[in-house]
């Protein structure tokens, strides 16, 4: 499906934030927006370096795990951690992995180099203890008499790495792109569904 743009990639990622309904719709575009350039500013930064150099210079760890990364009923293909003593860890699951490569057609030593790129910015993140989506004001969740509750939207960061990711490795679509036709190929998902969203986004415009 040739409309897997930047941007409704971005807003597909945005939508699984459990706030997601709480972001007026005048700002949702603006959300997407400023995520992806941060993302994708990042890895300008850096340049084309290959990520596994990254990884070794940076000292991260990469484990790969035969679990399946499902987690709560949650799939995931990576996952990275930064302990009190300062040591960082990716974990790579897998399973989980070959099951999207295939399905992508993609070699699986690519498809690992694409989690590990997205992953980096993570790292990123936990290095200079500022997350993407602290840049964006909270959203009031709830109000009651005078106490107020503010929450910061998290999605934002998983669009801002998938942008990094998609810059650092030159790739034709952002990394969730795969996990898109993952769900399609799987039928876990279906065309109108799909077809039903990018209209919801284009009305936004």
């Amino acid at each position: 499906m040739d409309y897997f743009s930047d941007e409704f990639l971005a807003y597909l990622e945005l939508k699984q934030d459990m706030l997601f309904h709480k972001i007026p719709e005048k700002d949702i575009l603006f959300y997407i927006e400023k995520s992806l350039k941060i993302g994708s500013d990042c890895a300008l930064k850096i340049g084309r370096r290959d990520i596994e150099n990254l990884y070794a210079e940076n000292d991260i760890l990469i484990k790969e795990e035969a679990h399946d990364g499902v987690f709560f009923k949650v799939q995931m293909r990576a996952q990275f951690e930064s302990d009190r003593k300062g040591n960082n860890l990716v974990y790579l699951y897998n399973q989980s992995i070959i099951q999207l490569a295939e399905e992508n057609r993609i070699d699986v030593k690519e498809m690992k180099r694409i989690i590990l790129a997205h992953e980096f910015f993570h790292y990123l993140e936990s290095k200079e203890k500022t997350h993407v989506y602290d840049q964006f004001l909270p959203i009031e969740t709830t109000k009651f008499l005078m106490f107020s509750q503010k929450v910061h939207i998290r999605r934002t960061s998983e669009i801002a790495a998938n942008a990094f990711a998609k810059c650092l490795l030159n790739l034709k679509h952002l990394p969730n792109f795969y996990d898109y036709q993952y769900l399609l190929n799987s039928k876990q998902i279906s065309v109108n569904e799909i077809e039903e969203e990018y209209a919801a986004f284009i009305a936004l415009k």
